[in-house]
């Protein structure tokens, strides 16, 4: 069941919170012209779904969270930080999460930006390079 589900636009990454999947997604360029609405909205939505999964004793398969995208400005880069650093704090506590950044193979800028997230969060985060056909 989909609790989140913010379609792709020009400007803003299509956003999921997939029950059925165990998954977070945040998929697309994010450069949009209100980020505080949509971090509030995707926010507020993450942390109710990690507050009952954590409650869950029996956690077998991790909580994924995935990132995807293709190009962010800064304003969306704190956007971004934030969500990794609310998910930090329920890994922290012991909770099955992983972080997953997803690149393009010849897109390291992109790979450096996902380096520096989990350096300045201090966050495990597993980098999957992404090969084009």
């Amino acid at each position: 069941m989909k609790i989140i589900h913010i379609p792709k636009t020009e400007k803003t990454p299509e956003v999921t919170l997939d029950d059925t999947l165990s998954a977070f997604q945040v998929k697309g360029n994010c450069l949009p012209e209100n980020i505080r609405e949509l971090s509030q909205q995707v926010s507020s939505g993450l942390e109710r779904y990690l507050q009952e999964f954590e409650k869950k004793k029996i956690q077998d398969k991790p909580f994924r969270v995935n990132f995807m995208l293709g190009y962010f400005n800064t304003a969306a880069a704190k956007f971004i930080a934030d969500i990794i650093m609310l998910v930090h704090n329920y890994i922290q506590r012991g909770t099955n999460i992983k972080i997953y950044w997803f690149y393009h193979e010849d897109d390291y800028d992109m790979l450096e930006a996902g380096e520096e997230m989990a350096e300045m969060v201090n966050v495990p985060m597993n980098f999957v390079m992404v090969v084009k056909d």
